[in-house]
C-alpha cells in the first residue's frame, strides 16, 4: 500500500510504501520505503528506473529512512536530477527497520531481495509509469545491497532488465576489517568507537542468520549488553553512547580464532567477485576512515579477475563527503546506463 510522503519533491512526488518481499528463510515478509516518481511525461516503454540503496542508519524502527523526520536527508544530491531526468526511484528501508523483522544488517541475499523487490513494487504502482529498465546504486552499507542486488537480479527477477550499479564506498572486505575491532582490549574510542558500533550491528545480524555460530559467544556481558542496546539506537546515538565504554570490553576474543566463523561471516556478509553480467562503477573517497580505500581498491581487483566490467573513480572526500564529490560522475554513469 502507499500514501504520500507529506513532503515537497523538487520535479516530482513522493510515497510513503509497504510492499511485499521475501525474508531469508524464503517466507513472505513486509518491507517499507519511499517511491519517487518524476513529474515529467513518461517515455514510450516506461520510466527508467532507479533502485537505490541506502547507507546505515541503525536496527531499530525509527531509523528507517521513510520515518525520519527528514525524509529526504539523504537525497538532497542526487533526487532533484533524477527527477529532472524523469526517473522513478524506488527507495527501500531494508527488513526490520520500517517493519518488524529479523535486526538483521549487511545479509547480501536479504538486501538483494528487498531492493529488487522494491523495484518490482514500483512498476506494479500504476502512477509510477515505470519501465522494465533499471540500475541501482547506493553508499556505504547501500553500496554492498546494490553489489549484491545487481548479482542477484537477473536470475531472480528476470523480467526485469538490470543495466548497471555504481557502489559508492561500498561495505566489502568485512573478514579482514572485522577481527581488527573484535580483538580485546581494542579501544571504543574514535575511529574504532564509530567501527565497534557498526560491529555489533553485524553481530547482531550473524546472530540471528546463523544462530549456529554462536556469535555472541565471542562478546563479554558487556558486549552482549551493547548488542541489544544497539538493536534499539539508530547509528548515530550508538555511537555517541558508545563514548561511555570502557576501552576493551565488548569482546572476550576475537572471531578470527574461529575458521567456522569466519566462513559464516563471508557467506553472511561477503561480496563475492562473480555472478555480474552488467557494469559496476565503484567510488571511493581517499580519506575515508570507514570503508578503507585499500578494500575498495581491493574489491575492483577482485572483480577484474572475475571478468566484471568495472570503472572506477577516486575523491579527496572522506566517508560521507565522497557522495557529494562523486554526485556528477554517478548521475552521468546512472545516464549512460538508460541510453
Amino acid at each position: 500500500r502507499t500514501e504520500p510522503l507529506g513532503v515537497d519533491v523538487p520535479g516530482g512526488t513522493g510515497f510513503r510504501v509497504l510492499y511485499s518481499s521475501v525474508g531469508q528463510k524464503g517466507e513472505p515478509v513486509a518491507v517499507s520505503g519511499m517511491m519517487f516518481i518524476s513529474n515529467k511525461p513518461a517515455p514510450p516503454g516506461g520510466r527508467p528506473v532507479i533502485g537505490w540503496a541506502h547507507g546505515t542508519v541503525g536496527l531499530a524502527p525509527q531509523c528507517a529512512p521513510s520515518r525520519s523526520k527528514n525524509v529526504l536527508g539523504d537525497t538532497d544530491d542526487w533526487l532533484n536530477i533524477a527527477m529532472d531526468n524523469g526517473y522513478a526511484v524506488a527507495a527501500t528501508d531494508y527488513l526490520g527497520l520500517g517493519t518488524p523483522g529479523p535486526k538483521t544488517y549487511l545479509v547480501g541475499e536479504q538486501e538483494a531481495a528487498d531492493v529488487v523487490n522494491s523495484v518490482r513494487a514500483l512498476r506494479n504502482f500504476e502512477p509510477s509509469q515505470a519501465g522494465k529498465r533499471w540500475i541501482v546504486w547506493g553508499h556505504s552499507q547501500g553500496g554492498h545491497a546494490a553489489l549484491w542486488a545487481s548479482r542477484v537480479a537477473p536470475r531472480y527477477a528476470p523480467e526485469l532488465t538490470m543495466l548497471g550499479t555504481v557502489a559508492i564506498a561500498p561495505a566489502s572486505q568485512i573478514t579482514t576489517i572485522v577481527p581488527l575491532f573484535q580483538q580485546p582490549g581494542t579501544p571504543s574510542l574514535g575511529y574504532f568507537n564509530s567501527m565497534s558500533g557498526f560491529g555489533l550491528y553485524v553481530m547482531s545480524g550473524l546472530n540471528h542468520a546463523r544462530p549456529d555460530v554462536h556469535a555472541l559467544d565471542y562478546l563479554t556481558p558487556v558486549g552482549r549488553e551493547w548488542v541489544a542496546k544497539s538493536r534499539n539506537l539508530c547509528v548515530h546515538d550508538l555511537v555517541v553512547a558508545l563514548r561511555t565504554v570502557a576501552p576493551g570490553t565488548l569482546y572476550a576474543r576475537s572471531t578470527s580464532s574461529s575458521p567456522a566463523f569466519m566462513a559464516a561471516l563471508r557467506d553472511y556478509a561477503g561480496i563475492p567477485a562473480t555472478g555480474f553480467v552488467r557494469p559496476v562503477r565503484l567510488e571511493q573517497g581517499l580519506t575515508d576512515d570507514v570503508v578503507s580505500p585499500i578494500g575498495t581498491l581491493a574489491l575492483q581487483d577482485q572483480l577484474r579477475a572475475a571478468g566484471v566490467a568495472v570503472a572506477m573513480g577516486v575523491y579527496p572526500g572522506d566517508h560521507m563527503a565522497v557522495t557529494r564529490q562523486s554526485m556528477a560522475d554517478t548521475m552521468g554513469t546512472v545516464a549512460r546506463y538508460f541510453r
